[in-house]
Order: structure tokens, then sequence, then C-alpha cells
């Protein structure tokens, strides 16, 4: 073989082994560049799982239930904030003492999140409530129970009371009772708040006091004193407010006929309601 041509076969034969060993190195660099980005990506994994503490996503919240299913904005645990509303039952088609159903007797009734504070230290608020038989003016004990006069007074400012009816005439113990924005006696505010007791709590006549289903329960729902039967309740309901004007109205409420006196005589609190329907017009807050 001439060697011009010997040369040119064996620089054929180095460029092919040139070209092999470049492919090569370019497949181990692909490999080395995939082992890196699986590792990454089992590492970015491993840290996730880390923080998120599973592999699943949390399952999401259940949807409200129930007579307090929410209906407005929800989603905000600021004071104040409106949660939903709940939709009162209708009453006796009759009213009490000649009176009118007010317009916002069946209006949806709001839930908040927690009361926001509105009343400040050294208030002595005085609240005017309009009711079917007359109005009643209730000095608030803010210096006695200032958390329940605060809830009670934000309430009022919103309206929340009017149109509710009086669910509860309890001849036994001498109460009249209301704050359910239902009616039927089991409804509250969407919140709780704490009892503020001395336990030297006598409840007397001309007294506003809390209604609860037991300890640090208290929402809305209060009872007024008419007379010497709740002197023997015990001291576990919070005392935030005196009546300055208006015992004859609530002496009037507390003697109308109520459903089954047999069965509220037997202690059934449901028979309890008046026959015909007591409302709270329109609740009033003044400075004094």
């Amino acid at each position: 073989m001439p060697k011009s041509a010997r040369n040119r076969q064996l620089a054929k034969q180095h460029a092919r082994r040139q070209a092999e060993r470049r492919q090569r190195q370019r497949r181990r660099q692909t490999t080395t560049i995939a082992i890196a980005l699986v590792v990454a990506l089992v590492g970015s994994l491993a840290v996730f799982l880390a923080f998120t503490g599973g592999d699943e996503p949390p399952p999401a919240a259940s949807a409200p239930t129930g007579p307090t299913a929410s209906s407005g904005p929800t989603g905000s645990d600021e004071p104040g904030a409106q949660t939903g509303t709940v939709q009162p039952e209708p009453g006796p088609e009759q009213v009490a003492c000649g009176a009118a159903q007010p317009r916002t007797a069946l209006r949806p009734k709001p839930q908040f999140s927690s009361p926001a504070e509105v009343v400040e230290r050294g208030d002595i608020p005085v609240v005017e409530i309009q009711t079917s038989c007359g109005t009643v003016v209730v000095r608030l004990l803010a210096d006695r129970a200032p958390e329940t006069v605060n809830s009670f007074v934000f309430l009022a400012q919103q309206k929340y009371f009017d149109g509710q009816r009086f669910h509860r005439l309890d001849t036994s113990l001498d109460v009249v009772q209301g704050g359910d924005p239902t009616g039927r006696g089991d409804g509250g505010p969407g919140y709780s708040i704490p009892d503020e007791l001395t336990g030297d709590e006598i409840y007397e006549a001309g007294l506003l006091a809390m209604a609860n289903a037991g300890p640090d329960t208290g929402g809305s729902q209060f009872f007024f004193v008419t007379g010497p039967g709740a002197s023997g309740l015990p001291p576990s309901y919070t005392i935030f407010g005196r009546v300055i004007e208006g015992m004859d109205v609530l002496e009037l409420i507390q003697g109308l006929p109520v459903q089954d006196p047999e069965a509220a005589a037997a202690g059934d609190i449901g028979a309890q309601a008046p026959a015909e329907a007591v409302y709270i017009e329109k609740v009033t807050i003044a400075q004094e």
C-alpha cells in the first residue's frame, strides 16, 4: 500500500476513535446530569414531606350543618365579624297586648365570631327595650360584669335582638326569658362568653341576668326576674343589669297565658312559651 494511502487510513481511524471518545463522554455527562436531577428531586420531596407531615394533602374542612349553618360571610376570626345567620321560627299569629308583629320578626338573625369591644371602661350603658307590651329601661352593670355587658351592647348595636320573641314565661321562678334568635330556646349568637360570678348572687325582682346551659356557656339568652321565685336559684347566672323603668311591663308579660299551663307547671320549658307572641321590637343603647 502506498505510504500516502496508509497515512489517510490512519487519519480516518484516529478521527473515528476521537468521535467515539467524544460520544462516550457525552453519554457519561448526560447520565451524570440525570442522576443529579433525580437526587435533587428526591431531596426536595423529602423536605416537602418533612414540613407537611405526610404524602397526602389534608382533608377539606366539613361544611357547617344544622340550625347554625352559615349563609353569610365566613372565614374571619376578627372580633365582631359576622359568620352567618340563623332563621327565626314563626311565632303565634296573635301578638300580645294588641300589638302587631314587627317587620324584623322573620328576618335572618346574624351570628358572630366574638363580640367587638364597644364598651369603654367607666361607661354606664342604659338599655331601652321596646316590647309588644311596653318599654323596659335597664341600667347595665358594666363594673360588675364587663364582658357580659360588652357582649349585650355589641349585639344590640348590631340589631341582633330586634324582632326576637320572649320564649319562656316561668311563673315558678318568676322569670321572663328572651334573647334566642331562633325563638325555640336553644339558639345563641355564635359564640360563648365566660361567667362573671362572685358566688354570692341572689336573684331579686328587677335584675337582668344571663341564662346558660352550664359554666361559661352564656351567649345572648337573658332573663328578667319579676318576683321572689328566682331567689332559690344557685349563684350560677351572671347578673349584668337592673331595671330602672318598666317593672309593670315585665309583670304584665309574666302574667300572660302560656301555651300549655299544665305541662308548664310540670316543668316542661317548651310549654312555657307565651300563647300570644311577645316581641322585642327594638333595643336602643344610651350613655348615662
